[in-house]
């Protein structure tokens, strides 16, 4: 095989949280760009993305949101395998309720403004406004926490304090959407959310030009210095511009790749074979979307009784689920998240076992309504299995097979129209936080992340304890609590880690390092 295989740890036990417990000083050196740096010429990457609703980073919801935002707004830190590496910061010392940043000096609004503590800390002085409602507060800084940041420009540091702990603070602030706005940005929203503030960007590219739902142009800023310091080596050079074109499926963007109008091209695991090694060209395989099953357990419903739950569990084979969706390029999960997650326990022995002939009896004549994105396998191959993993157990089921916006309509917006869904999770954090919040607090309706109306309080309890915990192993141990409790009632069912998948054209590659989703480097090699 010839594909590129990234099996990525976030961030280390070991780095992550010996810096968290001793207060040490994390060193995160920054420099040129280890694969050239300089633009390669005139050269251009043509590849492919789906629509995005927005370019103001704090208000980033779906994954084109993220990978632009990344493109124009760099972060204090970066994933890298095996840990973080900076960005805006060289070095970072942290406790269990703060961290404490040291700037690099080279870096530069786009309207040549120094990027300076004080700019910082006026990017996230506004990301933290709660009349910002960033969607990733939460998840960067805690559930419900306080935040303050203090600028001193006289020793080039930033602080961000925090109320109550929260481990995964600085891991937080490697996520695209807390990308720094500089003032320019700043001034006119509109102008931002809209792609036309010019001089607001703080990283690399500019968006030239954009044709809304169809392509999307950035350039090079000429000036630009601030390349992260990446510890794993990146072949080839970045490119002059980049062009993205909107291609949601999967077959055409394979045969775009393949007649050379595409350079760099989302496909799935079915289009494997006719890249992996084929004419010089390959593809590259990354961790990516968790899929899970979550029931609606909302009062009335089918699924408010836990054995009903636990036939579904019982019914659906985990292996054959896989198969479906990634043609076997994708992980089986045991706890919502990808293998090198921090706290992830890969033991399935607390996972409800299989047995149809259980299921059988309870889910013979149960109605169940059934909504699932059509991103879970080739066209939506997953949602169709678990339709008829649970018909052949006698189950009534009806099947809302759909795009993600009505995927998200519905189980965000519409709790009464749905009971089952097939969860398709980015967790950008790369913690067992980040799925852990779907299923404790307020409901959405109520203003939190609680997609099911789930009420488990052992699982209520745990989190609450990973949160306040000030050490790794008091927070893995709380956290896998959760978790496993969760299972254990069946609230939840781990299914598969889903590969991203690119299709690369001879002399294009592409990384996504530690278990980063929203940071591929794409780059020209040849």
């Amino acid at each position: 095989m010839r594909h590129t295989r990234t099996r990525a740890l976030p961030v280390t036990a070991a780095v992550a949280m010996t810096a968290v417990l001793a207060g040490c000083t994390t060193t995160g050196a920054t420099s040129k760009d280890p694969g050239g740096g300089d633009a390669a010429g005139t050269t251009t990457i043509r590849t492919t993305i789906d629509v995005p609703a927005g370019f103001d980073p704090a208000k980033a919801l779906s994954l084109p949101d993220y990978l632009l935002a990344r493109n124009s707004y760099d972060t204090l830190v970066r994933k890298d395998d095996g840990g973080l590496v900076g960005g805006l910061a060289t070095h970072w010392k942290t406790t269990p309720t703060s961290a404490t940043f040291t700037l690099r000096t080279d870096a530069t609004c786009a309207d040549g403004t120094p990027i300076t503590p004080t700019i910082v800390k006026a990017s996230l002085d506004r990301y933290t406004d709660p009349r910002t409602a960033a969607p990733d507060l939460p998840t960067v800084f805690g559930p419900g926490n306080k935040v303050k940041v203090t600028a001193d420009d006289d020793t080039n540091t930033l602080k961000i304090a925090l109320a109550r702990p929260w481990g995964d603070m600085v891991t937080g602030l490697s996520v695209a959407s807390t990308g720094i706005v500089c003032p320019a940005g700043l001034k006119d929203l509109k102008a931002l959310a809209a792609g036309k503030a010019e001089g607001s960007q703080s990283g690399p590219y500019l968006l030239k030009k954009s044709q809304s739902g169809v392509s999307y142009s950035y350039t090079l800023r000429p000036d630009y210095k601030a390349w992260p310091a990446w510890r794993t080596k990146i072949p080839g050079k970045v490119a002059t511009t980049v062009e993205y074109m909107v291609s949601p499926d999967p077959t055409a963007t394979g045969n775009l790749v393949a007649s050379g109008q595409l350079d760099i091209g989302k496909i799935d695991a079915s289009g494997v074979p006719r890249f992996d090694g084929v004419n010089g060209q390959s593809v590259s395989i990354s961790p990516f979307s968790d899929f899970y099953l979550l029931f609606n357990e909302r009062p009335g419903t089918v699924f408010a009784d836990a054995a009903t739950r636990r036939a579904v569990a019982q019914a659906v084979d985990r292996a054959a689920f896989t198969k479906v969706v990634s043609k076997d390029t994708g992980e089986p999960s045991t706890m919502f998240v990808q293998k090198g997650v921090p706290c992830n326990d890969p033991d399935s022995s607390f996972l409800v076992p299989k047995d149809k002939a259980a299921a059988a009896a309870v889910l013979k004549g149960k109605k169940i309504r059934l909504v699932g994105p059509q991103v879970v396998g080739p066209a939506g191959a997953g949602n169709q299995y678990v339709q008829e993993a649970l018909r052949a157990a006698g189950a009534d089921v009806t099947l809302a097979n759909v795009d993600l916006g009505a995927w998200v309509g519905t189980v965000f917006g519409k709790p009464d129209a749905w009971d089952l869904t097939v969860f398709a999770d980015l967790n950008f954090l790369g913690t067992l936080a980040n799925p852990l919040g779907h299923f404790v607090g307020p409901t959405v309706p109520e203003g939190g992340g609680n997609l099911g109306a789930v009420k488990n309080p052992a699982v209520n309890k745990a989190f609450a304890q990973a949160a306040e915990a000030t050490n790794e192993g008091a927070r893995c141990a709380a956290y896998q609590k959760a978790a496993k409790a969760l299972i254990s009632k069946a609230d939840a069912v781990p299914l598969v880690n889903d590969p991203f998948i690119y299709a690369l054209r001879k002399g294009f590659s592409a990384q996504m390092l530690g278990g980063s989703l929203d940071d591929p480097i794409l780059r020209i090699t040849g």
